[in-house]
C-alpha cells in the first residue's frame, strides 16, 4: 500500500494516528503532505521519550512548505502505549524500515531529536539506500559513565514510586540550571514540565523505564551514516554535551555541526524559530550561513569545544565530610573528612583525608556536607583513584533547593572562580 497523505491543518494533528501492523508490533502515525509536494521524500519524525505528535505541530506548519512529513511513534515512544522491554534501538529502527516498505516509501529524509536520534541514525546507517538526509539533536556516540548513572539513577527513583522526586529530577537533568539566564526558560515552563513527570500513568512509567533501559543498554551506535547529516543540539545542553554531538559528527563523512545559540538539551522549543529555520535551510540543500542564531564548526574545530558543563568554582571554606546514607549498627558506614577541591552545579571534585573508599559499596549512597555555606548533597561517585580523589555528581532532586544552591554559586563570599591556570578570582568584582 502506499502513505496516506491529508492536508495539514491544527485540528488533523490532534486527530487519532493510523495504524500500522509489523507482526505483533503498531506503528502509529500520521502524514501531512501539500498536493504540490506528495511527490518528494518525505521527512519522517520519529518521536522520543515524552514527544507527542502535537509536540511537532510547528515543525510541521514549517517543513510542510517544502516536504509531506511522517510522524512517527514506534513501540514505547511518544505516544505509543505498546510495551516492548525486548526491542533494542536496531529494532526499532528495522521496525521503521518495515514502515517505509509498507507505505511504498523508497527514499525519506530522517529526524530524530533526544531519543529518537539513536533509531534515526541507525536506520540511516543501516539502510543507506532508503535514506536521503538525516537530521539528529541530542545524540551521543558511546554514553559516558556520569550520563549513564543520571539514567540509572532516574530509573531506580522511578521504580522505587517516588515520583515527586522523579519528577522533579527529570526538570533538573534536563533543563540546564547554571544557563537560565541565557536560555530564557521560565519557571512557568519549568513547571508544566514538572506536572506533566508527575502526571505520568502507569503505562507511561513503564515505557519510561522501558526507554531508560533500553538507552543504558546501549554501548555504542551501530555504525555512522554517510548520507547528507545535520547534527545539532544547544549550546548549553548539559545533558548530551555538544562535544560529545561533535563527536558523533565528526565520524560522519558528510556531516555539519551547529550549536542553537541560548539554549540547552531542548532547542526545538527554546529556540524555535532558529531550529525551525535550521532545519528547513539544510532539507532544502541551501547554505547553512544563512541561518541566524546558529554557532557552525568545521571539521577540525570540533576539540575546540568545551567538555565542561560548566566553569569549576573553589569553596572559600573547602572543608567537609562525606557520609554514606547506610550504617552498621549506629555508626556510618563511611564518615570522612573531605577537601572540596572545585564544584559546580552539577557535581564537584573532592579529596579524602585519608584514602580508602569503594565504589562498588558507596556509588549510590553517600552525601557531602558542608558548613559555609551550609550545603548538603547527594552524590554519585563515578570516579576514584588511589591519592583519594572522587569525582562525583550531585543527584539533584529537589527543585528548590537546586534553585539556592544555584545562587549561592554565584555568590563570592562563598565560591571564587578559577582560571585555566589555576588561579582564583571573585565571582563579582
Amino acid at each position: 500500500m502506499g502513505i496516506r497523505y491529508q492536508e495539514y491543518t491544527r485540528s488533523a494533528i490532534k486527530a487519532a494516528p493510523l495504524q500500522l501492523w509489523v507482526g505483533p508490533w503498531r506503528i502509529d502515525y500520521l502524514a501531512f503532505s501539500h498536493p504540490n509536494n506528495a511527490h518528494k521524500p518525505p521527512l519522517l519524525v520519529v518521536g522520543g521519550a515524552f514527544q507527542n505528535f502535537t509536540s511537532y505541530k510547528y515543525c510541521v506548519e514549517r517543513i510542510y512548505q517544502d516536504f509531506p512529513v511522517v510522524l512517527v511513534d514506534l513501540p514505547s515512544l511518544g505516544n505509543n502505549t505498546q510495551i516492548a522491554p525486548d526491542l533494542s534501538m536496531e529494532d526499532l529502527a528495522d521496525l521503521l524500515y518495515e514502515f517505509t516498505c509498507q507505505t511504498a516509501l523508497k527514499k525519506v529524509h530522517l529526524m530524530g531529536l533526544s531519543l529518537g536520534s539513536a533509531v534515526a541514525s541507525t536506520f540511516a546507517y543501516k539502510y543507506a539506500e532508503a535514506t536521503d538526509k538525516l537530521i539528529v539533536a541530542g545524540i551521543v556516540t558511546r554514553p559516558r559513565k556520569s550520563w549513564r548513572m543520571l539514567v540509572e539513577e532516574s530509573v531506580r527513583v522511578l521504580e522505587q514510586g517516588r515520583m515527586d522526586e522523579f519528577s522533579q529530577a527529570v526538570v533538573l537533568y534536563l533543563v540546564n540550571y547554571d544557563k537560565m539566564k541565557e536560555t530564557g526558560i521560565t519557571p512557568t515552563a519549568r513547571k508544566l514540565f514538572y506536572r506533566q513527570m508527575k502526571r505520568l500513568s502507569d503505562n507511561e512509567r513503564e515505557r519510561y523505564k522501558i526507554n531508560g533501559r533500553r538507552l543504558l543498554s546501549v554501548e555504542g551506535l551501530l555504525g555512522y551514516p554517510e548520507c547528507d547529516t545535520l547534527v545539532t543540539t544547544g549550546e548549553f545542553d548539559s545533558f548530551t554535551l555538544p562535544w560529545e554531538n561533535a563527536s558523533f559528527a565528526e565520524k560522519c563523512p558528510n556531516a555539519q555541526f551547529t550549536l542553537i545559540k541560548g539554549a540547552d538539551h531542548l532547542p526545538q522549543l527554546e529556540k524555535r524559530e532558529v531550529s525551525l529555520d535550521l532545519f528547513s535551510t539544510f532539507l532544502r540543500g541551501e547554505s547553512l550561513d544563512t541561518v541566524q542564531g546558529i554557532r557552525r564548526f568545521g571539521k577540525g574545530e570540533y576539540n575546540r569545544i568545551e567538555r565542561r558543563r560548566a566553569e569549576r568554582l573553589v569553596p572559600c571554606n573547602n572543608h567537609g565530610h562525606v557520609t554514606s546514607e547506610s550504617r552498621v549498627g549506629d555508626r556510618f558506614r563511611f564518615n570522612k573528612p573531605v577537601q572540596v577541591v572545585d564544584i559546580n552545579f552539577f557535581g564537584c571534585l573532592i579529596k579524602l583525608s585519608e584514602p580508602g573508599f569503594s565504589i562498588a559499596d558507596h556509588a549510590r549512597d553517600c552525601t557531602l556536607y558542608m558548613e559555609s555555606p551550609e550545603l548538603k548533597l547527594e552524590l554519585l561517585v563515578f570516579d576514584y583513584d588511589d591519592a583519594g580523589y572522587l569525582r562525583c555528581l550531585f543527584k539533584h532532586g529537589n527543585i528548590q533547593a537546586a534553585e539556592r544552591f544555584t545562587e549561592l554559586l554565584k555568590n563570592s563570599e562563598y565560591f571564587l572562580r578559577q582560571d585555566s591556570e589555576g588561579n582564583v578570582h571573585r565571582i563579582y568584582g
